[in-house]
């Protein structure tokens, strides 16, 4: 029997989800759900922007050493750390390091002033995504009733992202090599990515025969999650993306992330099988 058979069931009845999760070894569909629904992705939506980075640092249009210095606009509390450095301007390579590893606001905020959101928008598109992708720039004071979200995606899509870069073939190898590097470093393991048991502040290399990249997005009515995952002594490799809404004002964190550590294990039975 599958390790994926009885996921749908794992998952509490007051979250909507979208979930897609692929082997990249045999390009076999191992279970989705719903994976067509659009749903908010909150951080998520940041690999889209790192992705255009990347693409401008390879063909030269962009210097991963230029300084580039947070405004008062800027500015965003919460997920990352630059807020709270004395050191404000910061070279436009780290601050993707920074996105990567704690989903750094200040950072996103940055890089879409120096390339302008509609920019990055237009790249996600000719991607070929486009129920995926940035919808604004980071913002605390949001009002409940904003259209506007940070990101919004589904499983479908963000899984294809996640087996495009994983084979190199957003833009290209190079541009794929480094969108890997930068969320190799993410600290956020607390969904999908439980499962692996890898340390968190350490897992550029592979540990315990495991290998990880991925993102993650958090807000008071989400959690998400996409990433890879391979076995080394198996060689199989996993592309997953477990998108999880719910209704605004209810607090449904904690069984949500239980079923996502669940479907995680399922995603270590099948790699170790």
């Amino acid at each position: 029997m599958s390790p994926f058979a009885q996921a749908s069931s794992w998952l509490p009845s007051t979250a909507t989800l979208s979930a897609h999760i692929k082997d990249l070894s045999t390009g076999e569909t191992l279970w989705e759900h719903d994976s067509r629904r659009v749903l908010k992705t909150a951080s998520v939506g940041k690999v889209f922007l790192l992705a255009e980075v990347a693409r401008r640092f390879e063909d030269g249009t962009l210097d991963p050493d230029e300084l580039v210095a947070a405004t008062s606009e800027d500015r965003v509390a919460d997920s990352g750390i630059l807020y709270l450095l004395r050191q404000q301007d910061q070279r436009l390579e780290d601050l993707c390091l920074l996105i990567g590893a704690v989903s750094d606001n200040t950072a996103t905020n940055i890089l879409l002033r120096r390339l302008g959101l509609e920019v990055v928008q237009r790249a996600t598109r000719d991607l070929g995504f486009t129920d995926s992708g940035l919808r604004d720039r980071v913002r605390l004071d949001r009002p409940k009733d904003d259209p506007l979200t940070l990101s919004v995606g589904t499983a479908a899509e963000l899984c294809e992202f996640v087996a495009r870069v994983d084979a190199g073939t957003i833009h290209n190898a190079a541009v794929s090599e480094r969108v890997r590097r930068w969320l190799g470093v993410n600290t956020d393991l607390s969904m999908v990515a439980q499962a692996f048991g890898l340390d968190p502040l350490a897992h550029t290399d592979a540990d315990h025969g495991f290998e990880l990249w991925n993102k993650t997005g958090t807000i008071s009515d989400a959690r998400i999650d996409i990433g890879c995952a391979g076995h080394t002594p198996s060689g199989r490799r996993v592309a997953y993306a477990v998108l999880a809404n719910w209704a605004w004002g209810e607090d449904h964190r904690d069984p949500t992330l239980a079923a996502m550590g669940r479907i995680g294990l399922a995603v270590r039975q099948h790699l170790v099988r």
